[in-house]
């Protein structure tokens, strides 16, 4: 009987070890199927949220750089224009944009012309000619310059920015010097863990940018990290390849993600100490190794997996909702479509622009037939094919950007529209779509017809009474209805003269609405510039004689080519340039008139010495009605309009005005002609907007 319960015994004791092998076989391959997979989840989930950060620096670096660019860039925009002097520019450049350490004007030869530095006080002596310069190369081809990075003299980083310039300027290219110090602000602000960092890293393995900015100013290079030269050569990195781990400044294993930075060749990094990156994975493989309570974890995991999941959903819905609403409230139409012409988003505005409703078209591809059967969709047809349109201007673009603009006006219904045109780009670079952006200018331009058309209207039926009332005045001066006594003669006069400048104020009204419709009548001929400037110079001996103010005529040194202008219209520019400098120059000044040759333009300059012009007020010079707040307490007549006529003139004859005004100083007033035909547009045409201030 013993025998028999001790071979049970035995059976019984050997299935419970195979049992128990089974069971811990079972538990460890159940581990391992869920471990495993979870170990390489968290790994990855790490890698996510470091690049996702690395994204973020990234994205921030590209729009520092970006809008130092773009504000470089408009800087030229306006030099280019002319609508300012380059030294108001570059001090509203200095004032506005805190990063740039220096601006520099390069003449057409690649000279420094003028340089201004933040700290520093720059003499003639500082000028450098820059022509052999790579700078100089590029902007002379018309493209912008964008340099390594290099060290100042107190060992902070730099990059140097150029911008092409036109010729006409007087310029080749607006350099600035950006100081990257101003990245520490971007790199600061960013967590890492308890004990982590971001930083970016140029071309040639220096730190441009770190927490710690004692590896900036000390010239830190980490080119020696393979993690780092891979970047550098434009491929996305991190330390879960093994090849690539290294060793923090402070002898730490780091886990790190490392992002090119593609347009400079640079690379941002996130990196964390391996221990706080990787907790997660190490707390559950300890877990898994000493407790089977595995589940439990797992199912803390999911749960925290899942919060997570559910926060990014409820910020992607927000961002989504928040994207939408600002759409939704938009004064402009917008539509987006691919490039299939399928139609991907459409506002409110755009819905009630156009007539139609987003619901019925979204998705679907409109092509030149998709009106013909249904003709609400005509606008909408003409909007996307311009050429069906009944009127399309030609395109514009805007310098520096990929944004287009033009005029469309539609026939159902009917509409006046300003459209910009942009492209949809994603992460990658990649073109996803296009965007069309609406604004309606139908009732604005119904209201400036309207305006120019009472003001045309008006200013005729003045006319009339007002010659009447000049000719009768003169009768009674000149004593055709009998002698006055000297009395009557001062009342008469004084009424004489207020007359005369209300005829002046109804003659510039006619001649501001008759730019404005675009036909104030040219009579171009080929005039000598010498003779016509002396002639219109000598009308003004008697009233320069009387405010004892010295009037000097320096022309050009040999013939100049005949001008093909119109005389009447450019001796009312003339005069009215030359009647600001005498009027507002005080007893004893100067004026001087000179006559040059730049290129294939006659280039005539009016210099006084007198009030000048308040430097707030310079942006508003050529435009409607403005008159400077000095002058107006000297002069208390003036219509405004004068220097309007002139730059609308001057622009009709393919010339440009600018000026330069410093106050109590004087002004110069500069305008081109030139002495081609054909650079005379050939027909005048009503300008698409007044001159506007600029900002």
């Amino acid at each position: 009987m013993q025998p028999n319960l001790s071979e049970f015994w035995l059976g019984r004791k050997s299935r419970l070890w195979i049992l128990g092998t089974v069971a811990i076989l079972a538990l460890i391959v159940a581990n391992a199927a869920w471990l495993v997979p979870t170990l390489g989840e968290l790994n990855t989930n790490a890698y996510l949220l470091h690049r996702a950060i690395a994204l973020d620096v990234r994205n921030q670096l590209s729009n520092f750089l970006g809008q130092q660019e773009a504000d470089l860039t408009n800087a030229a925009d306006i030099l280019n224009q002319g609508s300012a002097s380059p030294v108001e520019i570059i001090s509203r450049l200095m004032k506005e944009d805190r990063p740039f350490e220096s601006v520099t004007l390069l003449n057409t030869n690649g000279i420094e012309k003028f340089k201004t530095h933040r700290f520093l006080l720059i003499t003639e002596a500082d000028l450098k000619d820059r022509s052999s310069d790579p700078l100089f190369k590029a902007v002379f081809s018309g493209q912008t310059y964008i340099s390594p990075v290099v060290i100042s003299g107190t060992s902070e980083p730099l990059i140097t920015i150029a911008a092409p310039l036109n010729k006409d300027s007087g310029y080749s290219a607006i350099v600035a010097e950006i100081n990257l110090k101003f990245l520490l602000e971007v790199v600061r602000n960013i967590t890492v863990g308890k004990s982590g960092a971001a930083y970016v890293v140029d071309g040639d393995g220096y730190i441009i940018a770190h927490p710690n900015s004692s590896l900036v100013f000390g010239r830190a290079n980490i080119l020696n990290r393979k993690l780092i030269l891979k970047a550098l050569n434009g491929e996305e990195a991190d330390t879960r390849d093994k090849n690539l781990s290294y060793q923090n400044e402070q002898k730490v294993k780091v886990f790190a993600v490392a992002l090119p930075f593609q347009p400079r060749g640079w690379a941002v990094i996130v990196e964390n100490p391996e221990v706080d990156a990787l907790a997660s994975s190490r707390q559950i493989l300890s877990v898994g190794i000493i407790s089977f309570g595995l589940e439990i974890l797992l199912l803390f995991l999911l749960v925290w997996n899942y919060l997570n999941l559910a926060r990014a959903a409820t910020l992607f819905y927000g961002e989504r909702n928040q994207r939408e609403a600002i759409l939704n409230s938009l004064s402009d139409g917008v539509i987006e479509y691919d490039s299939k012409s399928q139609i991907v988003l459409m506002n409110p505005k755009a819905e009630e622009l156009l007539g139609v409703h987003f619901k019925d078209i979204g998705g679907r591809a409109i092509t030149p037939d998709f009106s013909k059967n249904n003709p609400k969709y005509r606008g909408l047809v003409e909007l996307m094919y311009p050429a069906l349109a009944p009127y399309s201007s030609s395109v514009k673009e805007i310098p520096g950007t990929r944004v287009k603009t033009m005029e469309i006006h539609i026939s159902s219904p009917e509409l006046k529209l300003v459209v910009t045109l942009t492209q949809v780009v994603d992460q990658n670079g990649s073109v996803r779509g296009f965007l069309k952006i609406l604004h309606d200018i139908s009732r604005e331009r119904l209201l400036s017809k309207i305006k120019s058309e009472f003001v045309t209207i008006a200013a005729h039926q003045l006319r009339t009474p007002l010659s009447a009332i000049k000719w009768s005045l003169k009768l009674l001066l000149d004593g055709d209805a009998g002698a006055l006594n000297k009395e009557q003669e001062s009342f008469l006069e004084r009424g004489y003269e207020t007359n005369e400048r209300m005829i002046k104020l109804v003659n510039d009204l006619l001649s501001a609405a008759r730019i404005e419709e675009g036909r104030f009548g040219y009579d171009f001929k080929d005039i000598n510039m010498d003779e016509f400037l002396e002639t219109v110079i000598k009308n003004y001996s008697e009233i320069v004689s009387r405010k004892s103010i010295k009037l000097k005529f320096e022309k050009i040194d040999g013939a100049l080519p005949l001008v093909y202008a119109d005389p009447e219209k450019l001796s009312l520019a003339f005069n009215n340039l030359l009647d600001n400098a005498i009027k507002y120059t005080p007893a004893g000044g100067q004026v001087l008139v000179k006559l040059e040759k730049k290129g294939n333009y006659a280039l005539v300059s009016i210099a006084d010495t007198g009030v000048g012009i308040p430097d707030s007020e310079q942006t508003r010079v050529f435009s409607k009605f403005f008159r400077a707040s000095n002058v107006m307490r000297m002069e208390t007549e003036g219509t405004g309009l004068g220097l309007f006529i002139v730059h609308n003139i001057i622009k009709r004859h393919g010339g440009d005005v600018h000026f330069t005004s410093h106050e109590s100083k004087g002004t110069t007033f500069t305008f081109t002609l030139p002495l081609k035909k054909e650079l005379v547009p050939k027909e005048e045409s009503v300008p698409l907007e007044e001159f506007l201030e600029t900002t």
